[in-house]
């Protein structure tokens, strides 16, 4: 058991580092670009942090764990707003602007419900992973619209010329990022498994928590460094962003390489959980143009209920 503690944790640690240099990249690549705050936040930099949440759900799906899989994509989600925006906004209250964020709230809880509608039969199939891919493509034309009419959003596009050495740095790192992640969705997987067998613990709530949370660390040093910085946009847009891809590509992917089994708890307690998530969240931020220190408390509040009766209920 000591070996696969160790296989496991060095899995996170091969999940979080690969997620941290390949946002690091992503994030110069879109940079250089000239592409705008919001719009690296809503997508790029979502895609980037979301990729170790892709490699662990596709990784659980290939080897036939696809509990894991949706559990992984779930309590990604969860983790996100609960847990993420919810400490980290009681540090540090963040002010947004409606116009850019409203549309893709919408979209974000709008996606939750289908995929509850999808998976309320419970099985996601390829047809369902279809779907869901579809939305994602829908989610990037949406916010390819929305920057190029936009006028108020400016380019980051650096005036700083940039070296071929330079560009070979990123490209290395990107690399070795998704290399990283990929190896350690591998580890984390394999091993998760045996820990849930020795602890008599479900695969699926495994994955909805200490998987859910390491895959969800990107997210988690993006949000607080742009806090830090004063780029509160960046990080709930990042956040949003990211739950949409859990919800179309994470296990949209995962649907395409094999049909995925959903329990009853993931379709009655798990995605019911995420929905209410969302609408505290989006509510307050779209009627006060700001996550409040008090709407964070009681975000963070409901995650911890959560993951108390999920071990006191479910395990």
């Amino acid at each position: 058991m000591s070996t696969s503690i160790i296989l496991f944790i060095f899995g996170l640690i091969l999940v979080i580092k690969g997620g941290d240099w390949f946002v690091d990249s992503s994030v110069k690549i879109a940079k250089i670009s000239g592409l705008p705050e919001a719009f690296i936040g809503a997508t790029l930099v979502s895609i980037a942090t979301t990729s170790p949440e892709i490699m662990v759900s596709a990784t659980a799906a290939i080897k036939g764990h696809s509990t894991m899989s949706v559990g992984n994509a779930i309590g990604s989600i969860i983790c996100n707003i609960g847990l993420i925006l919810g400490l980290t906004n009681v540090i540090m209250p963040s002010k947004i602007d409606k116009r850019l964020f409203s549309g893709k709230a919408f979209l974000m809880t709008i996606y939750m419900i289908l995929l509850f509608i999808l998976g309320f039969n419970g099985s996601i199939d390829r047809v369902d992973s279809i779907i869901l891919i579809i939305l994602f493509i829908i989610y990037v034309i949406y916010n390819s619209y929305s920057v190029k009419n936009r006028r108020v959003l400016v380019s980051n596009r650096s005036s700083k010329k940039i070296l071929p050495k330079e560009i070979i740095k990123i490209a290395i790192s990107f690399i070795f990022g998704i290399t990283a992640i990929l190896i350690g969705a591998n580890l984390l997987i394999d091993n998760g498994v045996i820990l849930a067998g020795y602890l008599g613990i479900p695969e699926a709530i495994i994955s909805l928590t200490l998987i859910a949370l390491g895959t969800s660390l990107p997210e988690l040093v993006t949000a607080i460094t742009a806090l830090r910085k004063g780029h509160g946009s960046l990080s709930i847009g990042n956040i949003i962003g990211a739950n949409v891809l859990n919800i179309t590509l994470v296990i949209g992917i995962s649907g395409i390489l094999t049909p995925l089994k959903l329990l009853e708890q993931n379709i009655y307690f798990d995605f019911l959980v995420a929905l209410i998530l969302m609408l505290l969240l989006i509510i307050p931020l779209i009627k006060r143009n700001r996550v409040t220190r008090l709407n964070s408390l009681i975000l963070l509040l409901v995650y911890i209920g959560y993951i108390t009766l999920l071990y006191g209920v479910f395990s």
